[in-house]
């Protein structure tokens, strides 16, 4: 077997504990061609120095003066990998914890066809170990809905519409070639749709390894699936790539599912008394419409 050279990309924002985890993982994998580039994202702590001293044979830290988001901070970490000629980039969720074999499936899977640009792991939930993901699909409404239909698949690897973002692998000729990097106006959240989205439609394929697993702490950064900036990001950014991603008559028919969804969320939120939920919604759709873009200018907390 072929061993390219990987860069291994972890972000990392005020999650020192969850961080060292995840590089504890990482240093038993079997994969023999690595290296670990860790993004600092303008942490509030000293993160990143600890990091260095801890790793500083293991890992390149790079320190970012602001937090870019998740787009933006991972791009650093891909532009620094390429300047090291790897091959693949693999961005790595730091709440992960990894299978030692992960990446030999990653990069077995991925030699199988030069059409193969994107490839993610099967994804299990770190404190139960059930898994929660092996495939997605994306409707009308831009939601990309994890799906477990191949839970028990005797199969290797097969093709979704879309990758958990909590262990993506990209072919460094591909991202440089169809200019597949993270949008940076998202800042977090809907990247993973966006990217593999616009891979398929450049007549590439975006595959799951069925034999990469990687536990997953959901929602362990930003506070979880309704938070106030989870869904502040979620809410924006679906509206913002229904400009981008669509045509006129999928965008009216993206509307027509999507205000009513969200209308019957709202109503939910307001039965439960959950106000700063329903405040961030209008908000988020206000700044949708009006096309903001990039890092939230509200205080979403």
């Amino acid at each position: 077997m072929d061993y390219p050279k990987v860069s291994i990309i972890i972000l990392n924002w005020n999650g020192l504990k969850d961080t060292i985890e995840c590089l504890e993982s990482l240093k038993k994998i079997t994969y023999p061609n690595y290296e670990v580039i860790l993004v600092d994202n303008s942490s509030e702590g000293n993160d990143a120095d600890v990091l260095e001293k801890r790793y500083k044979n293991y890992i390149k830290v790079i320190r970012n003066k602001e937090n870019l988001g998740f787009c933006g901070g991972n791009n650093i970490g891909i532009k620094e990998a390429i300047k090291r000629s790897a091959k693949y980039i693999l961005l790595l969720n730091n709440d992960t914890v990894v299978e030692p074999n992960f990446l030999d499936e990653l990069i077995k899977t991925t030699l199988k066809d030069d059409k193969i640009a994107i490839v993610g792991s099967v994804i299990a939930d770190y404190y139960t170990k059930k898994i929660v993901f092996t495939n997605a699909k994306i409707d009308r409404k831009l939601k990309m809905e994890r799906k477990i239909d191949y839970l028990n698949s005797d199969k290797d690897w097969w093709e979704s519409e879309g990758v958990s973002g909590a262990s993506m692998m990209l072919r460094v000729e591909d991202i440089l070639k169809y200019s597949l990097f993270l949008d940076e106006n998202l800042f977090l959240y809907c990247d993973e749709m966006d990217l593999c989205t616009r891979t398929k439609r450049k007549g590439l394929k975006v595959i799951i390894a069925g034999k990469s697993k990687v536990y997953h702490k959901e929602g362990r950064i930003t506070g979880g699936a309704i938070s106030p900036m989870t869904v502040y990001y979620i809410v924006r950014n679906r509206i913002l790539l229904s400009r981008k991603l669509l045509s006129l008559k999928n965008r009216v028919i993206f509307w027509l599912l999507f205000f009513p969804a969200r209308i019957l969320r709202v109503f939910e939120w307001l039965l439960r008394g959950e106000w700063k939920l329903v405040k961030i919604t209008y908000l988020a759709f206000l700044d949708g419409i009006r096309n903001k873009k990039g890092k939230a200018q509200r205080k979403l907390s």
